[in-house]
Protein backbone atom coordinates (compact mmCIF):
# COMPACT_ATOMS: atom_id res chain seq x y z
CA UNK A 1 0.00 0.00 0.00
CA UNK A 2 1.47 3.70 -0.47
CA UNK A 3 -0.34 5.25 2.57
CA UNK A 4 -3.34 4.56 4.14
CA UNK A 5 -5.26 4.89 1.21
CA UNK A 6 -3.61 4.99 -1.47
CA UNK A 7 -3.02 2.68 -4.67
CA UNK A 8 -3.41 -0.85 -3.01
CA UNK A 9 -0.33 -3.34 -4.21
CA UNK A 10 -2.43 -6.39 -2.72
CA UNK A 11 -5.47 -4.86 -5.01
CA UNK A 12 -2.91 -4.82 -8.00
CA UNK A 13 -1.52 -8.13 -7.34
CA UNK A 14 -4.95 -10.11 -7.91
CA UNK A 15 -5.14 -12.12 -10.97
CA UNK A 16 -8.93 -11.55 -13.00
CA UNK A 17 -11.16 -14.16 -11.58
CA UNK A 18 -14.03 -13.60 -14.21
CA UNK A 19 -16.64 -16.58 -15.59
CA UNK A 20 -15.81 -15.67 -19.33
CA UNK A 21 -12.99 -17.06 -21.19
CA UNK A 22 -11.80 -13.58 -22.27
CA UNK A 23 -12.16 -10.13 -20.04
CA UNK A 24 -15.26 -8.29 -21.30
CA UNK A 25 -15.46 -4.66 -20.20
CA UNK A 26 -15.65 -0.84 -20.77
CA UNK A 27 -13.35 -0.42 -24.14
CA UNK A 28 -13.87 3.45 -24.44
CA UNK A 29 -17.06 6.08 -23.70
CA UNK A 30 -17.99 9.14 -25.07
CA UNK A 31 -19.61 12.13 -23.42
CA UNK A 32 -22.29 14.35 -24.71
CA UNK A 33 -23.29 17.60 -23.11
CA UNK A 34 -25.62 20.43 -23.96
CA UNK A 35 -23.96 24.03 -25.29
CA UNK A 36 -26.11 25.66 -22.63
CA UNK A 37 -25.96 25.95 -18.64
CA UNK A 38 -27.43 28.31 -16.12
CA UNK A 39 -25.30 29.15 -13.01
CA UNK A 40 -26.82 28.61 -10.08
CA UNK A 41 -24.92 31.48 -8.39
CA UNK A 42 -26.15 34.47 -8.56
CA UNK A 43 -29.54 35.56 -10.39
CA UNK A 44 -30.90 32.08 -10.00
CA UNK A 45 -30.16 31.25 -6.14
CA UNK A 46 -31.01 35.24 -6.09
CA UNK A 47 -34.70 35.07 -7.53
CA UNK A 48 -35.08 31.37 -5.80
CA UNK A 49 -34.07 33.01 -2.69
CA UNK A 50 -31.47 30.48 -1.68
CA UNK A 51 -28.64 31.09 -0.22
CA UNK A 52 -25.59 30.00 -2.86
CA UNK A 53 -23.51 28.37 -0.31
CA UNK A 54 -26.41 25.94 0.42
CA UNK A 55 -25.98 24.90 -3.98
CA UNK A 56 -22.49 25.16 -4.61
CA UNK A 57 -21.18 23.71 -0.67
CA UNK A 58 -24.13 22.08 0.65
CA UNK A 59 -25.43 19.78 -2.63
CA UNK A 60 -21.94 20.41 -4.41
CA UNK A 61 -23.86 21.85 -7.80
CA UNK A 62 -22.48 25.17 -9.43
CA UNK A 63 -23.84 24.91 -12.72
CA UNK A 64 -26.47 23.04 -14.44
CA UNK A 65 -26.90 21.49 -17.99
CA UNK A 66 -29.58 22.56 -20.04
CA UNK A 67 -31.25 20.99 -23.31
CA UNK A 68 -31.77 23.52 -25.82
CA UNK A 69 -35.19 23.40 -27.83
CA UNK A 70 -34.20 20.89 -30.17
CA UNK A 71 -33.03 18.71 -28.30
CA UNK A 72 -34.15 15.53 -26.03
CA UNK A 73 -33.04 12.56 -24.81
CA UNK A 74 -32.91 10.84 -28.31
CA UNK A 75 -30.59 13.30 -30.03
CA UNK A 76 -28.16 13.45 -26.89
CA UNK A 77 -27.97 9.57 -27.40
CA UNK A 78 -27.30 9.61 -31.35
CA UNK A 79 -24.96 12.75 -30.51
CA UNK A 80 -22.91 10.68 -27.61
CA UNK A 81 -22.81 7.30 -29.86
CA UNK A 82 -21.46 9.41 -32.76
CA UNK A 83 -18.71 10.42 -31.15
CA UNK A 84 -18.14 7.23 -29.81
CA UNK A 85 -18.14 5.62 -33.39
CA UNK A 86 -15.56 7.95 -34.79
CA UNK A 87 -13.24 8.16 -31.66
CA UNK A 88 -13.02 4.03 -31.74
CA UNK A 89 -13.16 3.76 -36.14
CA UNK A 90 -16.75 2.13 -35.47
CA UNK A 91 -18.63 1.27 -38.64
CA UNK A 92 -22.49 0.11 -38.38
CA UNK A 93 -21.30 -3.46 -38.76
CA UNK A 94 -18.99 -3.53 -36.20
CA UNK A 95 -21.82 -3.04 -33.87
CA UNK A 96 -24.45 -5.92 -32.81
CA UNK A 97 -26.38 -4.50 -30.24
CA UNK A 98 -27.22 -1.34 -28.55
CA UNK A 99 -29.17 -1.16 -25.30
CA UNK A 100 -29.95 2.44 -23.97
CA UNK A 101 -30.63 2.91 -20.16
CA UNK A 102 -33.38 6.10 -19.72
CA UNK A 103 -35.89 7.68 -17.74
CA UNK A 104 -36.95 10.41 -20.06
CA UNK A 105 -37.92 8.30 -23.09
CA UNK A 106 -39.77 9.92 -26.03
CA UNK A 107 -42.20 7.70 -26.59
CA UNK A 108 -44.40 5.56 -24.68
CA UNK A 109 -43.93 2.10 -26.84
CA UNK A 110 -41.39 2.82 -29.29
CA UNK A 111 -38.02 2.23 -28.26
CA UNK A 112 -35.93 5.09 -28.11
CA UNK A 113 -33.10 3.30 -29.29
CA UNK A 114 -34.65 2.93 -33.31
CA UNK A 115 -35.09 6.65 -32.82
CA UNK A 116 -31.00 6.60 -32.38
CA UNK A 117 -30.52 4.12 -35.54
CA UNK A 118 -32.61 6.13 -37.74
CA UNK A 119 -30.48 9.28 -36.67
CA UNK A 120 -27.15 7.50 -37.40
CA UNK A 121 -28.52 6.12 -40.91
CA UNK A 122 -28.19 10.10 -42.04
CA UNK A 123 -24.81 9.80 -40.93
CA UNK A 124 -23.92 6.12 -42.75
CA UNK A 125 -26.52 5.60 -45.11
CA UNK A 126 -30.27 4.28 -45.10
CA UNK A 127 -30.38 0.37 -43.68
CA UNK A 128 -26.94 0.61 -41.92
CA UNK A 129 -28.01 -0.47 -39.10
CA UNK A 130 -30.50 -2.89 -39.88
CA UNK A 131 -28.38 -5.66 -38.41
CA UNK A 132 -28.29 -4.30 -35.14
CA UNK A 133 -30.94 -5.14 -32.19
CA UNK A 134 -31.41 -2.28 -29.68
CA UNK A 135 -34.03 -2.58 -26.56
CA UNK A 136 -34.65 0.44 -23.68
CA UNK A 137 -34.12 -0.13 -19.87
CA UNK A 138 -36.07 1.52 -17.63
CA UNK A 139 -35.72 1.78 -14.19
CA UNK A 140 -35.13 4.66 -12.68
CA UNK A 141 -30.82 5.63 -12.68
CA UNK A 142 -30.01 2.24 -12.12
CA UNK A 143 -31.80 1.28 -15.86
CA UNK A 144 -27.85 2.12 -17.77
CA UNK A 145 -26.19 -0.45 -15.36
CA UNK A 146 -28.46 -2.78 -15.56
CA UNK A 147 -27.87 -2.63 -19.63
CA UNK A 148 -24.48 -2.83 -19.50
CA UNK A 149 -24.91 -5.99 -17.15
CA UNK A 150 -26.88 -7.63 -20.10
CA UNK A 151 -24.98 -6.91 -22.70
CA UNK A 152 -21.79 -7.56 -21.44
CA UNK A 153 -23.23 -11.31 -21.35
CA UNK A 154 -23.90 -10.76 -24.56
CA UNK A 155 -20.64 -9.62 -26.17
CA UNK A 156 -19.08 -12.62 -24.13
CA UNK A 157 -21.12 -15.00 -25.92
CA UNK A 158 -20.94 -14.06 -29.21
CA UNK A 159 -18.62 -15.63 -31.25
CA UNK A 160 -17.89 -13.00 -33.66
CA UNK A 161 -15.88 -9.63 -33.84
CA UNK A 162 -19.05 -7.89 -33.25
CA UNK A 163 -18.70 -5.00 -29.99
CA UNK A 164 -22.33 -3.81 -28.08
CA UNK A 165 -23.10 -0.06 -26.61
CA UNK A 166 -24.98 1.01 -24.07
CA UNK A 167 -26.31 4.50 -24.02
CA UNK A 168 -27.47 6.44 -20.76
CA UNK A 169 -29.58 9.76 -22.21
CA UNK A 170 -31.40 11.77 -19.98
CA UNK A 171 -32.91 15.02 -18.61
CA UNK A 172 -33.28 15.28 -15.55
CA UNK A 173 -36.47 17.86 -15.42
CA UNK A 174 -38.26 18.96 -12.10
CA UNK A 175 -40.99 22.47 -11.11
CA UNK A 176 -39.86 25.77 -11.40
CA UNK A 177 -39.13 26.37 -7.83
CA UNK A 178 -39.28 23.16 -6.00
CA UNK A 179 -36.69 21.39 -3.72
CA UNK A 180 -35.31 19.35 -7.04
CA UNK A 181 -34.98 22.08 -9.38
CA UNK A 182 -31.45 23.10 -8.68
CA UNK A 183 -30.74 19.42 -9.19
CA UNK A 184 -31.30 19.06 -12.41
CA UNK A 185 -28.95 18.54 -15.34
CA UNK A 186 -28.68 16.74 -18.96
CA UNK A 187 -26.15 15.00 -21.27
CA UNK A 188 -25.43 11.43 -22.33
CA UNK A 189 -22.80 8.82 -21.91
CA UNK A 190 -22.17 5.97 -24.40
CA UNK A 191 -20.06 2.83 -23.53
CA UNK A 192 -18.54 0.67 -25.92
CA UNK A 193 -18.18 -2.94 -24.45
CA UNK A 194 -15.86 -5.21 -25.99
CA UNK A 195 -13.51 -8.18 -25.09
CA UNK A 196 -10.44 -7.44 -24.17
CA UNK A 197 -11.64 -3.58 -23.54
CA UNK A 198 -8.65 -0.83 -23.01
CA UNK A 199 -10.05 0.80 -19.82
CA UNK A 200 -11.69 -1.73 -17.51
CA UNK A 201 -12.55 -5.11 -17.50
CA UNK A 202 -15.80 -6.55 -15.61
CA UNK A 203 -15.01 -8.85 -12.75
CA UNK A 204 -19.03 -10.35 -13.54
CA UNK A 205 -19.90 -9.80 -9.54
CA UNK A 206 -23.27 -8.34 -8.47
CA UNK A 207 -24.48 -7.64 -5.49
CA UNK A 208 -28.43 -6.50 -5.57
CA UNK A 209 -30.30 -4.84 -3.45
CA UNK A 210 -34.91 -4.26 -4.00
CA UNK A 211 -37.66 -3.21 -2.73
CA UNK A 212 -41.19 -1.19 -3.51
CA UNK A 213 -40.96 2.46 -2.43
CA UNK A 214 -42.30 5.72 -3.24
CA UNK A 215 -39.09 7.79 -2.98
CA UNK A 216 -39.57 9.00 -6.37
CA UNK A 217 -41.70 8.42 -9.70
CA UNK A 218 -43.07 10.35 -12.45
CA UNK A 219 -46.61 9.00 -13.57
CA UNK A 220 -47.64 7.86 -16.97
CA UNK A 221 -48.46 11.42 -19.34
CA UNK A 222 -46.45 13.38 -16.79
CA UNK A 223 -43.38 15.17 -18.01
CA UNK A 224 -41.81 15.78 -14.24
CA UNK A 225 -41.03 13.32 -11.80
CA UNK A 226 -42.35 13.29 -8.21
CA UNK A 227 -39.67 13.32 -5.72
CA UNK A 228 -39.69 12.60 -1.52
CA UNK A 229 -36.43 14.21 -0.92
CA UNK A 230 -35.55 12.96 2.07
CA UNK A 231 -36.99 9.52 2.30
CA UNK A 232 -35.48 9.50 -1.20
CA UNK A 233 -31.89 9.90 0.08
CA UNK A 234 -32.76 7.04 3.07
CA UNK A 235 -33.70 5.02 0.33
CA UNK A 236 -30.86 5.13 -1.97
CA UNK A 237 -28.40 5.13 1.10
CA UNK A 238 -30.58 1.22 2.55
CA UNK A 239 -30.54 0.23 -0.80
CA UNK A 240 -26.77 0.96 -1.44
CA UNK A 241 -25.97 -0.63 1.65
CA UNK A 242 -27.58 -3.63 0.99
CA UNK A 243 -26.31 -3.98 -2.15
CA UNK A 244 -22.98 -3.85 -0.94
CA UNK A 245 -23.67 -6.35 1.58
CA UNK A 246 -24.75 -8.83 -1.30
CA UNK A 247 -21.48 -7.65 -3.28
CA UNK A 248 -18.98 -8.18 -0.83
CA UNK A 249 -20.71 -11.85 0.22
CA UNK A 250 -20.18 -12.97 -3.24
CA UNK A 251 -17.05 -11.17 -3.98
CA UNK A 252 -15.70 -13.53 -0.84
CA UNK A 253 -17.69 -16.58 -1.74
CA UNK A 254 -15.77 -17.16 -5.28
CA UNK A 255 -12.16 -15.34 -3.99
CA UNK A 256 -12.06 -12.64 -5.76
CA UNK A 257 -11.58 -10.62 -2.75
CA UNK A 258 -11.10 -12.33 0.40
CA UNK A 259 -10.09 -10.14 3.47
CA UNK A 260 -7.27 -11.40 5.93
CA UNK A 261 -8.20 -10.84 9.09
CA UNK A 262 -8.28 -7.24 10.59
CA UNK A 263 -9.30 -6.56 6.71
CA UNK A 264 -12.71 -5.74 5.16
CA UNK A 265 -13.89 -5.42 1.61
CA UNK A 266 -12.97 -1.79 0.96
CA UNK A 267 -9.49 -2.23 2.21
CA UNK A 268 -9.24 -4.16 -1.89
CA UNK A 269 -11.24 -1.14 -3.74
CA UNK A 270 -9.24 1.47 -5.15
CA UNK A 271 -11.77 3.91 -5.93
CA UNK A 272 -15.45 4.16 -5.51
CA UNK A 273 -17.92 5.65 -7.94
CA UNK A 274 -21.64 6.02 -6.77
CA UNK A 275 -24.69 7.22 -8.46
CA UNK A 276 -24.75 11.19 -8.45
CA UNK A 277 -28.15 13.11 -8.25
CA UNK A 278 -26.19 15.71 -6.72
CA UNK A 279 -22.73 15.62 -5.52
CA UNK A 280 -22.86 15.56 -1.85
CA UNK A 281 -24.78 12.77 -2.23
CA UNK A 282 -21.92 10.81 -3.03
CA UNK A 283 -20.18 11.71 0.64
CA UNK A 284 -23.03 10.46 2.05
CA UNK A 285 -23.33 6.97 0.57
CA UNK A 286 -19.75 6.41 0.55
CA UNK A 287 -19.76 7.39 4.67
CA UNK A 288 -23.07 4.66 4.94
CA UNK A 289 -20.32 2.16 3.00
CA UNK A 290 -17.26 2.68 4.66
CA UNK A 291 -19.01 2.82 8.15
CA UNK A 292 -20.54 -0.32 7.47
CA UNK A 293 -17.75 -2.04 5.93
CA UNK A 294 -14.98 -0.94 8.83
CA UNK A 295 -17.01 -2.59 11.51
CA UNK A 296 -15.50 -5.74 10.83
CA UNK A 297 -11.91 -4.81 10.23
CA UNK A 298 -9.24 -3.43 13.04
CA UNK A 299 -9.25 0.01 11.43
CA UNK A 300 -13.13 0.16 14.14
CA UNK A 301 -11.24 0.46 17.21
CA UNK A 302 -9.71 3.65 15.48
CA UNK A 303 -12.96 5.37 14.74
CA UNK A 304 -14.32 4.67 17.84
CA UNK A 305 -11.18 6.48 19.40
CA UNK A 306 -11.69 8.99 17.84
CA UNK A 307 -15.80 9.35 17.93
CA UNK A 308 -16.54 6.85 20.46
CA UNK A 309 -18.64 3.76 20.33
CA UNK A 310 -21.70 3.44 17.82
CA UNK A 311 -25.15 3.06 19.76
CA UNK A 312 -26.59 -0.06 20.49
CA UNK A 313 -30.49 -0.49 20.16
CA UNK A 314 -30.28 -2.74 22.85
CA UNK A 315 -29.39 -0.11 25.16
CA UNK A 316 -32.21 2.05 24.74
CA UNK A 317 -36.29 1.85 25.46
CA UNK A 318 -37.30 4.66 23.32
CA UNK A 319 -36.68 3.66 19.60
CA UNK A 320 -37.02 7.17 18.26
CA UNK A 321 -34.33 8.26 20.95
CA UNK A 322 -32.30 5.57 19.19
CA UNK A 323 -32.75 6.71 15.58
CA UNK A 324 -31.77 10.28 16.66
CA UNK A 325 -28.58 9.24 18.60
CA UNK A 326 -27.71 6.97 15.77
CA UNK A 327 -28.24 9.70 13.07
CA UNK A 328 -25.99 11.85 15.58
CA UNK A 329 -23.27 9.30 15.24
CA UNK A 330 -23.61 8.83 11.57
CA UNK A 331 -22.67 12.48 11.03
CA UNK A 332 -19.94 12.45 13.35
CA UNK A 333 -18.40 9.45 11.43
CA UNK A 334 -18.91 11.46 8.41
CA UNK A 335 -16.47 14.35 10.11
CA UNK A 336 -13.78 11.88 11.17
CA UNK A 337 -10.56 11.76 9.92
CA UNK A 338 -10.66 8.09 9.36
CA UNK A 339 -13.68 8.70 6.85
CA UNK A 340 -12.41 11.99 5.54
CA UNK A 341 -8.98 10.70 4.42
CA UNK A 342 -10.93 7.79 2.52
CA UNK A 343 -13.32 9.66 1.02
CA UNK A 344 -11.03 11.89 -0.38
CA UNK A 345 -8.37 9.22 -2.01
CA UNK A 346 -11.36 7.17 -3.43
CA UNK A 347 -14.33 9.21 -3.72
CA UNK A 348 -14.99 12.73 -4.13
CA UNK A 349 -12.74 12.86 -7.71
CA UNK A 350 -15.29 10.89 -9.71
CA UNK A 351 -18.15 13.93 -8.83
CA UNK A 352 -15.49 16.38 -11.11
CA UNK A 353 -17.48 17.06 -13.81
CA UNK A 354 -21.35 16.52 -12.06
CA UNK A 355 -20.01 20.07 -10.36
CA UNK A 356 -20.58 21.50 -13.49
CA UNK A 357 -23.63 19.64 -15.46
CA UNK A 358 -25.85 18.70 -12.72
CA UNK A 359 -27.50 15.36 -12.39
CA UNK A 360 -27.61 12.82 -15.78
CA UNK A 361 -29.38 10.62 -13.80
CA UNK A 362 -28.91 6.74 -15.67
CA UNK A 363 -25.22 8.47 -17.08
CA UNK A 364 -24.27 9.94 -13.39
CA UNK A 365 -22.12 7.08 -12.36
CA UNK A 366 -20.58 6.44 -15.99
CA UNK A 367 -19.85 10.28 -15.49
CA UNK A 368 -17.99 9.93 -12.65
CA UNK A 369 -15.72 7.38 -14.40
CA UNK A 370 -15.21 9.77 -17.37
CA UNK A 371 -13.96 12.02 -14.44
CA UNK A 372 -11.58 9.70 -13.21
CA UNK A 373 -10.46 9.18 -16.70
CA UNK A 374 -10.07 13.43 -17.35
CA UNK A 375 -8.37 14.11 -14.49
CA UNK A 376 -6.35 11.18 -14.88
CA UNK A 377 -6.60 9.20 -11.52
CA UNK A 378 -6.69 5.43 -12.21
CA UNK A 379 -4.06 3.47 -12.62
CA UNK A 380 -3.37 -0.20 -14.56
CA UNK A 381 -4.69 -2.70 -12.44
CA UNK A 382 -6.90 -0.61 -10.07
CA UNK A 383 -10.38 -1.98 -8.40
CA UNK A 384 -13.16 0.03 -9.52
CA UNK A 385 -16.03 -0.37 -7.56
CA UNK A 386 -19.65 0.93 -8.97
CA UNK A 387 -22.62 2.01 -6.92
CA UNK A 388 -25.61 2.51 -8.93
CA UNK A 389 -29.34 3.33 -7.48
CA UNK A 390 -32.42 3.79 -9.43
CA UNK A 391 -35.36 4.98 -7.04
CA UNK A 392 -38.07 3.04 -6.55
CA UNK A 393 -36.06 1.58 -5.20
CA UNK A 394 -33.32 -0.82 -6.38
CA UNK A 395 -29.28 -0.71 -6.00
CA UNK A 396 -26.37 -2.80 -8.30
CA UNK A 397 -22.75 -2.91 -6.75
CA UNK A 398 -20.11 -4.08 -9.05
CA UNK A 399 -16.59 -4.07 -9.72
CA UNK A 400 -14.36 -3.88 -12.73
CA UNK A 401 -10.08 -4.38 -12.79
CA UNK A 402 -8.69 -1.01 -14.51
CA UNK A 403 -6.65 -2.28 -17.93
CA UNK A 404 -3.01 -1.74 -18.35
CA UNK A 405 -4.05 -0.50 -22.03
CA UNK A 406 -6.57 2.31 -20.34
CA UNK A 407 -3.87 4.77 -20.83
CA UNK A 408 -3.72 4.79 -24.55
CA UNK A 409 -7.74 5.86 -24.82
CA UNK A 410 -7.07 9.65 -25.54
CA UNK A 411 -8.72 12.36 -23.42
CA UNK A 412 -12.00 13.78 -24.26
CA UNK A 413 -11.11 17.33 -23.06
CA UNK A 414 -14.33 17.63 -21.47
CA UNK A 415 -13.68 20.14 -18.76
CA UNK A 416 -12.24 22.44 -21.60
CA UNK A 417 -15.50 21.35 -23.33
CA UNK A 418 -17.79 22.34 -20.48
CA UNK A 419 -16.05 26.20 -20.45
CA UNK A 420 -17.01 26.42 -24.49
CA UNK A 421 -20.72 26.35 -23.30
CA UNK A 422 -23.41 29.69 -23.59
CA UNK A 423 -24.65 31.08 -19.64
CA UNK A 424 -28.08 31.67 -20.36
CA UNK A 425 -30.38 33.74 -18.46
CA UNK A 426 -32.79 32.74 -15.79
CA UNK A 427 -35.38 34.28 -17.93
CA UNK A 428 -34.16 31.99 -21.57
CA UNK A 429 -33.80 28.81 -19.21
CA UNK A 430 -37.41 29.49 -17.79
CA UNK A 431 -38.95 29.32 -21.44
CA UNK A 432 -37.14 26.63 -22.29
CA UNK A 433 -37.88 24.65 -19.15
CA UNK A 434 -41.59 25.46 -20.06
CA UNK A 435 -41.70 24.23 -23.23
CA UNK A 436 -42.60 27.82 -24.83
CA UNK A 437 -39.20 28.65 -26.65
CA UNK A 438 -39.88 26.87 -29.56
CA UNK A 439 -36.47 27.90 -31.33
CA UNK A 440 -33.14 26.97 -30.50
CA UNK A 441 -31.05 29.45 -28.70
CA UNK A 442 -27.74 28.11 -30.89
CA UNK A 443 -28.69 26.80 -34.10
CA UNK A 444 -27.54 23.67 -34.33
CA UNK A 445 -24.75 22.84 -36.45
CA UNK A 446 -23.00 19.49 -37.02
CA UNK A 447 -25.36 17.96 -34.81
CA UNK A 448 -28.87 15.62 -34.78
CA UNK A 449 -32.17 18.11 -33.97
CA UNK A 450 -35.72 17.77 -33.29
CA UNK A 451 -36.93 18.92 -36.42
CA UNK A 452 -40.98 18.36 -35.90
CA UNK A 453 -43.62 16.72 -33.87
CA UNK A 454 -46.11 15.76 -36.82
CA UNK A 455 -50.21 15.68 -36.00
CA UNK A 456 -49.50 11.98 -35.12
CA UNK A 457 -47.19 13.04 -32.43
CA UNK A 458 -44.43 11.12 -34.30
CA UNK A 459 -40.90 12.71 -33.61
CA UNK A 460 -38.79 13.47 -36.75
CA UNK A 461 -35.19 14.07 -36.59
CA UNK A 462 -32.57 15.18 -38.78
CA UNK A 463 -28.63 15.87 -38.96
CA UNK A 464 -28.29 19.52 -39.36
CA UNK A 465 -24.34 19.62 -40.74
Amino acid sequence: MTGIFGNSSKSASISGNSPFKEAVGIDDLAVYIPQLYLPLEGEFSRRREIDPGKLTRGIGIERMAIPDAHEDAATMAAMSLLELMRRCDLLPEDIGKIHIGTESAVDEAKAIGTYVIGMLEKVYGPGSFQHCSTVEFKSACIGTTLALESISYWVAADEGERVGVVIASDVAKYPLGSSGEYTQGAGSVSLLVKKNPRIAALEQIYGCFTRDENDFFRPTGCTMATVNGKHSNQCYLDAMQGAFASFAAKAARKGIISPKNGECTTDWIDHLLFHIPYPRMIEYASAAIFRQDWKNSSRWSDVEAEIGPEPEAGNYDDLERYRLDLARYARSFARSRQFLEAYNARVIDSAALSRSIGNIYTGSIYLGLASLLELQKLRAHERLCFGAYGSGCSALVFSARVSSEFSSVPSRDLFERLEKRREISLEEYELLHEGVRKESLIQPSGEFALAQIDHQGYRHYEYMS
